[in-house]
C-alpha cells in the first residue's frame, strides 16, 4: 500500500478534509467540530459514507502552515501523522498531494518537492506566471509523474456531457464561477477541454480584474465564453447552446445533489493513485502545460486591453 502526503491549507479552500477522505474515511464527530465548509460536511456524510473508494493507497501524513489546522483536518480525515515540515513529510511518503490553489504560492511551495522525484498532484494550475512556468517546466522535464488538474474534469456529469456532444454542434458554451480568473478558470477549463477538446485559436478578455470574460475561439467557429467574478453568487458550471431547437445543454460542477461533485474527487484520487503505481496517466504534460498557457492568455489579452490573444503563437515554445 501507497503512503500518501497531502498538503494544504489556504483560504476558501477545504480540499485536505475531502481529499485525503477520498483515501482514508473520515470520523463524523471530528467532521462537525473541525470543518468549517459546510458543503464537504454534507457530501461527505451524503455521498461517502465511509466507503472505501481507493483501497491502494493511504494518506499517512499532513502538513499545513497551522499545526492547529493540520490536527484538525487529520482528527476528521484520520491522518496519523502530522508534519512539521514539507521537507520532512516529503522525505516519509510515496507521493504527495499539493492541495493548495493560491495559485502565486505554488512557484515558491512547491518547486523543490519536484526534486524528490516522487508522483505529484498539484490542485487546477502549475504556476501564476509565465517566467514561473518556464522555470518550473525546467525543473520538472518531460516525464515526472505529475497530476495537474481539477476535479470538474471528472466528474461524471462531464463524461455524460462528453458522450452527449460527440454528434453535437454547439454554437456557444457560457461558462460561470466565482472566485479569481487565476484560481477558477482551471476549474471550467479542464471540463470544457475534456469535452469539446483544445483546438482553441483564440483568447480575448474583455472584462476587468476580478471581473473576468474570457472569449475562447474554437477554430469550428464556437465560442466559449467564460466568466469568473469575485463574490458572484450561483452554482460553477457550463451551458452548451445550440441552434433552435436544441434546448441548452447545462453541465453544472456544484449540482444540485452534490453526488457528482463528490465522486470528481474521488475518481481524481484514483487517477492519482494509478499514475503512482506505475499505470495510465489521465491528464499529459502537453495539456497541463496548454491549460496554463491559456490562463495565462486571458490575463495578457485583460492586460493589454482585450487584445486578442493568437494561441499558435502565444508561449508556443513551451
Amino acid at each position: 500500500m501507497l503512503n500518501f502526503g497531502i498538503v494544504g491549507m489556504n483560504e476558501g479552500n477545504g480540499h485536505p478534509y475531502s481529499f485525503a477522505a477520498s483515501f482514508n474515511g473520515f470520523d463524523p464527530e471530528a467532521l462537525e467540530k473541525y470543518c468549517d465548509f459546510p458543503i464537504i460536511r454534507k457530501y461527505l456524510t451524503t455521498h461517502h459514507r465511509n466507503q472505501e473508494f481507493i483501497p491502494e493507497a493511504r494518506i499517512s501524513h499532513i502538513w499545513t502552515q497551522d499545526r492547529a489546522v493540520s490536527e484538525g483536518v487529520a482528527a476528521v480525515a484520520k491522518i496519523p501523522h502530522i508534519s512539521s515540515s514539507l521537507e520532512e513529510m516529503a522525505s516519509q511518503v510515496d507521493g504527495i498531494i499539493f492541495t493548495r490553489d493560491d495559485i502565486w504560492n505554488h512557484f515558491e511551495m512547491a518547486s523543490p518537492l519536484f526534486k524528490t522525484g516522487k508522483p505529484i498532484y498539484m490542485d487546477k494550475l502549475l504556476c501564476a506566471t509565465e517566467p514561473e512556468l518556464r522555470a518550473m517546466l525546467k525543473i520538472i522535464g518531460r516525464d515526472y509523474p505529475l497530476l495537474t488538474a481539477s476535479s470538474f474534469r471528472y466528474a461524471p456529469l462531464v463524461k455524460e456531457a462528453a458522450n452527449f456532444m460527440r454528434d453535437k454542434s454547439p454554437l456557444t458554451v457560457n461558462g460561470e464561477s466565482h472566485c479569481l480568473w487565476i484560481r477558477y478558470a482551471p476549474h471550467l477549463l479542464d471540463a470544457l477541454f475534456a469535452i469539446s477538446g483544445r483546438d482553441v485559436k483564440t483568447v480575448q478578455n474583455t472584462g476587468t480584474d476580478r471581473r473576468d470574460t474570457v472569449t475562447l475561439t474554437y477554430g469550428s467557429g464556437m465560442q466559449a465564453v467564460m466568466q469568473v467574478f469575485d463574490g458572484m453568487a450561483g452554482t460553477l458550471g457550463l451551458t452548451y447552446r445550440f441552434a433552435a431547437p436544441q434546448l441548452p445543454y447545462e453541465v453544472p460542477y456544484t449540482d444540485k445533489t452534490l453526488e457528482s461533485y463528490f465522486f470528481s474527487i474521488v475518481e481524481m484520487m484514483r487517477a492519482y493513485t494509478r499514475m503512482a503505481l506505475g499505470k495510465e496517466r489521465s491528464v499529459t504534460l502537453e495539456e497541463t502545460v496548454f491549460m496554463n498557457r491559456v490562463v495565462l492568455a486571458g490575463i495578457a489579452s485583460r492586460e493589454q486591453g482585450g487584445k486578442k490573444i493568437e494561441m499558435k503563437d502565444f508561449l508556443a515554445d513551451l
